[in-house]
This record gives structure tokens, C-alpha cells and sequence, in this order.
């Protein structure tokens, strides 16, 4: 086996180890409160409660373990958009969308926003900040252009329009409202509901 099989073997292990995920964890704590600028790796390990050596074995810096941390997100933002229902009734089906969406916002919270700032300044971040913004669009748009096809809707505007504006105002509405009470976020997203029943003609 080569030195080289034997690191990233080594890599693959470490990473399914319960420190890998504490420090993961710490991490999104800190990046969370303080950005990514003020960000260091003395906080992250002070707030993993672990040494700085310790982290080094699991990530080499702190641009690492940010991009280790992208990847979650990416996985369980995305992992989060498809409603746990199925019904006929489009009206249904897309207030369910709006809540899987808002909630998989929510759970990212201020990290989605750090990646895509990031995105635009690294280019390994790049192709991960498109696919957490563009993945959902894409998917809701198809949904639409299904439901045009069965004649279900009558959207007022191409189903791809739509999606954007309800996938952009809805990701940028729940993060502004991250401190909002459970009360106001669900009366927002009824709202964001009101709005695509409307573009989609699903209104009288």
C-alpha cells in the first residue's frame, strides 16, 4: 500500500471519529457567532475544549475545517428539501415545500451565508456555495414544470422565475428573522405561501 493510500485512508477514519464531529461542532458555534474573518483556530479548539495539537490531527487549518464544515451543510441543507408528505392537491404540497425549505434554513442558519461569501472569494467553496444555492431551485423548478404539464397550476410567470423568487426571499427572510419568535417565522412563511399561490394561479 502506498504513503500516499495510507493518507487518505487515514483521513477517511479520522473523520468518522466522535472528535472529527466534536470539533466539527465547535466550529459551526464559532464561525456562527463570529464570521469568518474573526474566526481563529484558538477558538474553535478553546471551544472544543480540546489543544491546538489535537485539532491538527484532524484538520491542517482553519480554511480546512471550514470547508470540512461546508460540506455538512451541504449535505444536510440538501438532505432536508423534500417534504415528508405526498399529496395531490398542489395548494398542500407547496405550503409543505415552504416549511422543509424554511426549516432546512433554519437548522444551517448563519453558515449558509458564510459560504457563499466564501464562495466568492475560494474557489474550492465555489462549486459547493452553487450547488446549496442552485440544487433547491432546480428541484422546485422541475416540480413546477410537472404540475404546469398536469395542468395543476397556471403560473403567471416561467416556473423557473418562481422558483427564484420564492427560494432567494424565502432563504434570505428566515435567516433575517433567525431570532424572530416561532410565531412570527410561521406567519412569515404562510405569507411567502400567499405570495407563490399567487404566481402560480392557485388563488381565486
Amino acid at each position: 500500500m502506498t504513503h500516499s493510500t495510507w493518507a487518505v485512508r487515514g483521513a477517511r477514519e479520522r473523520s468518522h471519529t466522535e472528535r472529527h464531529r466534536a470539533l466539527l461542532d465547535a466550529a459551526a458555534r464559532v464561525f456562527a457567532a463570529r464570521g469568518y474573518a474573526h474566526t481563529t483556530v484558538a477558538a474553535i479548539t478553546a471551544e472544543a475544549g480540546v489543544a491546538r495539537a489535537t485539532m491538527y490531527v484532524y484538520f491542517a487549518s482553519k480554511e480546512e475545517i471550514f470547508h470540512a464544515l461546508a460540506i455538512r451543510v451541504r449535505d444536510g441543507f440538501l438532505a432536508a428539501q423534500e417534504p415528508d408528505l405526498e399529496s395531490d392537491d398542489p395548494r398542500v404540497m407547496l405550503r409543505a415545500t415552504i416549511d422543509t425549505f424554511a426549516a432546512a434554513v433554519e437548522a444551517a442558519g448563519p453558515l449558509l451565508r458564510l459560504i457563499d461569501e466564501r464562495g466568492a472569494v475560494d474557489p474550492m467553496l465555489a462549486p459547493l456555495a452553487e450547488e446549496i444555492a442552485e440544487r433547491p431551485i432546480r428541484r422546485f423548478t422541475r416540480y413546477l414544470e410537472r404540475q404546469f404539464d398536469a395542468g395543476t397550476v397556471t403560473p403567471v410567470v416561467p416556473p423557473r422565475v418562481i422558483a427564484e423568487t420564492i427560494g432567494y426571499t424565502l432563504t434570505r427572510g428566515t435567516l433575517d428573522r433567525g431570532n424572530a419568535s416561532a410565531a412570527a417565522r410561521s406567519e412569515y412563511r404562510e405569507q411567502i405561501g400567499t405570495v407563490a399561490e399567487s404566481l402560480l394561479g392557485l388563488r381565486s
